[in-house]
């Protein structure tokens, strides 16, 4: 391994990662510049917005294939890691074309998921041939932060955000949350914590507070400053409901600017997710076809929705009970792979608690489960991160025992 040690330079970073990572970077300038507001009569459109969509996952493929079959590094990754079940996973997604109720959207968006899945393999593969670990982390939030002062500026310029407001808060939150454990707890610099941290945390979305109240459990298991951050957090909840009083809380956070606290008085996911609950009782076993039945029955309880915001229904909508299995498998696997006694405790604590944020993320955001969008990019980069810290430190334990008995 030809390891690099010291920080990163800015050509480093787009350079160490070979050309999986430019391809990588290239998606976020090409969305950001294609990016548009479409209604949904346009979604299933081949425009030129599409078509460049469509080319760059094309090349995205073929270099990730490339180096799936040249570097023994990343067959190693996936075959050997919880990535294997979101392959098979990804791959009874292609099947599902076979009886589909639109086979072309179904085989192109497994397609999609799998080549974006292999890239970022491809990616993380490379990093760990030329840097240390924690110089991958590092070179993740980076990469997290390039997407979000992208997105930001490029918005400023499209629709004339200001690049401070809410509203910009709210629309990164997707690309910050996933991260946000690893800006919070590792010692990664203060520009990551400066912009990861708060965009996750004055977000105002639901979901991201959720998954950051779920992988503070996390930090329980944590030893010194982190166990700390876990109890003050605990203390201000605890003090907060019993001065406030529980309804007033989620009046002011969960159901902020709603006329009553209750599950009628959410965004209209409960509506949909009872009619996906509806649809799936119908074809448990083989599901719709992958996306294309999750947008065509979503869009049946509100127009202009696109997806289930939900990766456990959108795979059982989408592949039935096969690929609903296989989807729950990974997901269960990747949150026990983040808690490894192989892992060094500062890394254990905050790849757990990122595991288990993204899992809450998933139930509530576009992401893993369904095509390529919203939370997907940034919590397979991390769940592949995990895996390849994971199986670094699991080799040396590996190699230390092999030695201590000869």
């Amino acid at each position: 391994m030809d390891v690099v040690s010291e920080k990163l330079s800015l050509r480093q970073f787009f350079t160490i990662a070979g050309l999986p990572g430019f391809v990588l970077l290239l998606r976020t300038i090409v969305m950001a510049l294609i990016s548009r507001q479409r209604s949904f009569e346009d979604v299933a459109t081949v425009d030129t917005s599409a078509t460049i969509q469509i080319a760059l996952t094309v090349i995205a493929f073929m270099v990730a294939f490339y180096s799936f079959q040249k570097d023994p590094g990343i067959r190693k990754l996936i075959f050997h890691t919880p990535l294997l079940w979101f392959l098979l996973y990804t791959l009874w997604a292609a099947v599902t074309s076979l009886w589909s109720i639109n086979a072309a959207m179904s085989a192109y968006r497994a397609f999609e998921t799998l080549a974006w899945f292999m890239l970022i393999c491809a990616v993380i593969t490379r990093l760990y041939d030329r840097l240390d670990i924690f110089e991958i982390i590092r070179w993740t939030l980076y990469f997290a932060l390039f997407t979000i002062l992208f997105n930001t500026l490029n918005r400023a310029r499209q629709f004339g955000f200001s690049l401070f407001s809410f509203d910009t808060l709210r629309m990164e939150q997707m690309w910050s949350t996933p991260f946000f454990f690893l800006a919070l707890l590792l010692p990664v610099g203060l520009f990551p914590k400066a912009v990861l941290l708060p965009v996750s945390i004055f977000s105002l979305s639901n979901t991201a507070y959720a998954g950051m109240a779920g992988g503070l459990f996390a930090l329980f298991t944590g030893k010194g400053a982190t166990r700390k951050i876990f109890i003050l957090a605990m203390i201000i909840l605890l003090a907060a409901i019993s001065l406030v009083g529980t309804e007033e809380i989620l009046k002011n956070t969960i159901f902020y600017g709603k006329k009553g606290v209750g599950i009628e008085y959410t965004s209209g996911r409960d509506k949909i997710t009872f009619q996906i609950i509806t649809a799936a009782r119908e074809k448990p076993l083989t599901g719709y076809g992958f996306v294309a039945g999750e947008t065509f029955i979503v869009t049946k309880v509100r127009h202009g929705a696109i997806g289930a915001h939900n990766g456990f229904l959108s795979a059982q909508l989408g592949t039935g009970i096969v690929g609903t299995v296989l989807f729950a498998i990974f997901m269960i696997s990747m949150v026990f792979k983040a808690g490894s006694k192989y892992l060094p405790q500062e890394y254990r604590t905050a790849f757990l608690a990122s595991a288990i944020l993204i899992t809450i993320h998933t139930v509530g955001n576009p992401g893993l489960g369904s095509r390529v969008y919203g939370t997907w990019i940034p919590a397979m980069t991390v769940f592949t991160l995990i895996c390849m810290v994971q199986q670094h430190y699991s080799y040396l334990y590996s190699d230390e025992d092999n030695l201590g008995d000869t």
